[in-house]
């Protein structure tokens, strides 16, 4: 009897956690209808200085999604608007009509119709790196074919090589061309832009093997380029790094505490060591130690960026 009555007591506890679980999926289903078919979409575009950048931007669900995500890089007054109020650009040139088609090997098909010519080489390569990692993020999509109202062509008029089905490109390669040394890795790092206003993704080749210590190193190390905020004070040197239970872990030398003299700059920081974390695992949170003890801890009201850019 007793036995039967415990029996009784685990299925009715078992009903309740079912039910409860009920509850939590029909709240998650009611959060994602919240926003009225709209979904989170990484567009590319260029910034005003000459990087290529995603940025996510929320986009009226359709038939035809890539497609319609390529609109959003067509140049006209609306996307021109959009795009400079954040330091952004725009990468096909207005009036360009576009048709794409997706075949079954995950190949998608652009046909440019009447592109006009970039003024340069660089806005043209901008161009097709932006179309081309913009298609890539749909999962229906692993390469992307370019061709020309209609025509297969080998190159853009400036000269950027369309001749064979492209993958997604590396971002910003530093010094704009691959290393010669057999033994380099790639390794993608993120900087703000001078003014803290963008995440910038760099790619940048190392003779180590790519890990979050050797990233937050070359963080650390900051870049050469004038048009990127190295956020680290001179004489900041990595003790360790490292990811445990979904927390990015880092402790720097006393030199870092510098960071407080210069207003955003620490925040600017914690983003670029989280985004660097999520390269390779997923994060929610950073802890920042100086000399052992704590400095800025995941459990303060912190805002990790959930994407690298996002349109406010």
């Amino acid at each position: 009897m007793k036995r039967a009555i415990i029996i009784i007591l685990c299925c009715v506890l078992f009903m309740f956690v079912l039910a409860g679980c009920g509850k939590e999926k029909t709240a998650a289903v009611f959060e994602e209808n919240s926003e009225s078919g709209m979904r989170r979409t990484t567009l590319y575009f260029a910034t005003e200085d000459g990087y290529v950048v995603p940025v996510m931007k929320k986009i009226p669900w359709e038939e035809g999604i890539g497609k319609a995500a390529l609109s959003y890089l067509v140049s006209g007054a609306d996307n021109d608007r959009s795009a400079s109020a954040m330091g952004l650009k725009t990468v096909i040139p207005e009036g360009t009509q576009y048709t794409l088609r997706i075949g079954n090997d995950k190949q998608a098909t652009l046909d440019l119709i009447g592109c006009k010519p970039h003024d340069s080489k660089e806005d043209e390569q901008a161009m097709v790196v932006a179309v081309v990692n913009t298609l890539s993020e749909f999962d229906s999509i692993e390469t992307v074919k370019i061709t020309v109202d209609g025509s297969e062509k080998n190159t853009l008029p400036n000269g950027t090589d369309i001749s064979k089905p492209m993958s997604e490109f590396s971002l910003n390669v530093e010094d704009g061309e691959l290393p010669v040394s057999g033994t380099a890795n790639k390794l993608t790092l993120y900087f703000p832009n001078i003014t803290a206003s963008l995440n910038i993704p760099v790619t940048r080749y190392i003779d180590k093997v790519p890990s979050f210590a050797a990233a937050v190193q070359e963080l650390v190390k900051g870049s050469a380029d004038s048009r990127l905020l190295n956020c680290f004070p001179n004489g900041t040197e990595l003790v360790s790094a490292y990811i445990y239970d979904g927390i990015a872990s880092v402790e720097f030398n006393q030199a870092f505490a510098e960071i407080e003299q210069a207003e955003g700059r620490l925040e600017a920081a914690r983003d670029a060591i989280y985004l660097c974390a999520n390269e390779f695992e997923e994060v929610y949170g950073v802890d920042i130690l100086v000399e052992g003890k704590e400095y800025s801890l995941h459990t303060q009201a912190v805002s990790a960026p959930v994407y690298v850019n996002e349109f406010r």
